[in-house]
């Protein structure tokens, strides 16, 4: 896989990123622009990986530990090269980034990656091969607050290069929060599967809902989690396609096999949810559903998992990785996982 590590943006700051492409694209006479879906901020090329620098690469993002911290997009600039310019979104100067960046770098080094020496400019790209009478300038400041980085897979898919995340590390921005088991989760699923289905019936086997919400009595995070069953992978460009008019964007399968997340890309009135596309002879999806069916049939089990949720969101904070490491080992109990 060619691979590489960055920063992935909100909706809102990829909208301010696509303004000055257009704006670039209108005073420019040539250049290829980057998909909107492609912005990103990389904070390390690692090229052409095997299975083994890919296990070495997560190790070493799970070695760096930071906070969220602010970004701030202020000014525009290019690099010269024959055949037109690189030209790109430059970040205000940032001693959190530099350090992150210097951090990451060592640790995969350490772990056996070969990282490029060249000093770090953090820049976004935003065309190669432009051709501009533009000038570097400053710009109306814009971001967001940065609390994850993403290994990322760089592939071309019918023509069109495409990024997709394989592991995904860092905290969230506000406290995890457990609550009550609330009724209201289960009709709030049944919203969102209505919404979806007329739109994919044809394509799926079902819309299942999954995850702690889905088990009546259980405290959970205010967040529903349900699974797009499709009979296999086959059916997965087609329903992408789908889910991308309906405004919802493949994220990638954060390194699970059998998962792909996809998100929305435009408000909607819907509870906060996550989404999944899974094949029937997925590995994972057969596991939420054992998991979800089990706690269903023993209460007390289910009051055993919510007690240890409770204890870890009070202990870990914002720290979801901490949070879904500290779970793990129960998880893998009740599903029989050595």
């Amino acid at each position: 896989m060619r691979l590489f590590i960055s920063i992935n943006f909100n909706a809102e700051t990829k909208k301010g990123l696509q303004t000055l492409c257009d704006e670039l694209s209108a005073v420019s006479s040539r250049g290829r622009y980057c998909l909107p879906e492609n912005l990103h901020l990389t904070l390390a090329f690692l090229g052409e990986c095997d299975a083994e620098q890919i296990a070495a690469t997560k190790a070493a993002i799970d070695a760096v530990i930071f906070d969220p911290f602010e970004i701030k997009i202020d000014h525009m600039g290019y690099f010269k090269r024959n055949g037109g310019d690189i030209w790109w979104a430059g970040i205000h100067k940032n001693k959190t980034l530099f350090e992150l960046q210097q951090t990451l770098t060592a640790s995969l080094k350490k772990n056996g990656l070969s990282v490029e020496e060249r000093k770090y400019i953090p820049h976004i790209t935003l065309g190669r091969e432009v051709f501009t009478n533009a000038q570097p300038r400053q710009i109306d400041p814009f971001g967001e607050t940065v609390s994850r980085i993403d290994l990322m897979k760089s592939e071309h898919i019918n023509g069109k290069l495409t990024y997709t995340s394989i592991y995904r590390r860092g905290k969230w921005t506000t406290p995890i929060v457990i609550e009550q088991y609330d009724p209201a989760w289960e009709i709030e699923f049944e919203r969102i599967r209505t919404f979806l289905r007329p739109h994919i019936s044809d394509l799926i086997v079902e819309i299942h809902h999954v995850g702690s919400t889905s088990v009546p009595g259980l405290l959970a995070k205010p967040i529903i989690d349900f699974d797009i069953e499709i009979e296999s992978m086959d059916i997965f460009s087609e329903l992408k396609k789908r889910l991308g008019k309906l405004g919802f964007h493949h994220e990638g399968d954060y390194g699970i096999t059998g998962r792909e997340a996809f998100k929305p890309t435009k408000p909607d009135d819907f509870m906060q949810y996550h989404m999944y596309v899974c094949p029937s002879d997925s590995t994972e999806f057969k596991r939420h559903l054992q998991f979800k069916n089990t706690l269903c049939a023993n209460p007390q089990m289910a009051n055993e998992y919510g007690e240890l949720k409770m204890s870890l969101a009070k202990k870990h904070g914002s720290d979801i990785d901490a949070y879904i490491d500290g779970k793990t080992p129960f998880i893998r109990s009740v599903l029989g996982i050595c």
